[in-house]
């Protein structure tokens, strides 16, 4: 029996972290949009737990197209796409919810311009990278990050955060209790913009998450950690570091993936 486009959508909804007191907010009609969609590759869902019914399951793509990323000093508007794969589930039996990773996938972008315009030697680049912990408790989208900074001078492995103290982000729709200076925000509830694929817009924000120490920079051995702790602002306090990541988003439930 094929699931009704509402089904769909409280599925989708609930499986993109949007609180079900929302569910009602979401159109079953597309919403006017002049907005160019981004490709969905649901070619790169990732297979299920081999215990798991895919009548249970759907995968999720998520394309953060726009918004800001404050890190203690360091703050860059988002201009390239940063798409995150995953399914989620649950257990028929026991209703034990699920989720399962699949990709992150991230561009780096410009933090310091090189000295008299070197692209190369000089200029430091960073790109968020995937450091474990997804999961949809809560009614959020919850996800470490840490942030690779790039230089010739840094050595290869320099980064903020690390896999045992990474950037713990909890986005949501609702508006946000961070501790001062920073002030309440909200996301915004999800839209249709389209309805093959079902393809939802909403922004997810987090401004209460902390920030740690930069980790192995200088030779790969922490030489340098000061330098980009002081550049930085790091490590950073919650209440001074923001996440606004508009986005895109579609799903599609196993049964229908070949």
């Amino acid at each position: 029996m094929r699931i009704s486009l509402r089904r769909r959508l409280a599925a989708g909804t609930a499986a993109l972290t949007l609180a079900g007191s929302l569910l009602g907010a979401v159109a079953a009609a597309p919403a006017a949009s002049a907005d160019t969609l981004p490709d969905f590759d649901f070619s790169a869902c990732p297979d299920l737990p081999a215990d798991a019914d895919p009548q249970f399951w759907q995968c999720n793509i998520a394309v953060t197209y726009g918004g800001t990323f404050k890190l203690g000093a360091i703050e860059t508007t988002i201009e390239s796409p940063i798409t995150l794969v995953y399914a989620n589930g649950f257990d028929p039996v026991t209703y034990e919810p699920r989720t399962v990773f699949g990709s992150f996938k991230a561009s780096k972008f410009l933090v310091q311009p090189g000295l008299f315009g070197d692209p190369f030697v000089t200029a430091i680049y960073a790109q968020p990278k995937y450091a474990g912990g997804l999961n949809t408790d809560g009614g959020k989208l919850n996800l470490n990050l840490t942030v690779s900074v790039q230089n010739p001078l840094l050595g290869s492995r320099c980064s903020i955060g690390s896999s045992s103290a990474p950037i713990a982000l909890q986005l949501g729709i609702g508006t946000t209790n961070p501790p001062p200076p920073n002030t309440p925000i909200s996301g915004e509830p999800p839209v249709v913009v389209s309805t093959n694929p079902v393809v939802l817009k909403t922004t997810v924000v987090d401004n209460a998450f902390a920030v740690p120490r930069a980790d192995k920079c200088g030779l790969d051995l922490g030489l340098e950690n000061w330098l980009v702790n002081l550049y930085a602002g790091l490590p950073s306090a919650a209440g001074n570091n923001t996440a606004i990541f508009k986005q895109y988003a579609s799903f599609k439930p196993y049964t229908e993936l070949s």
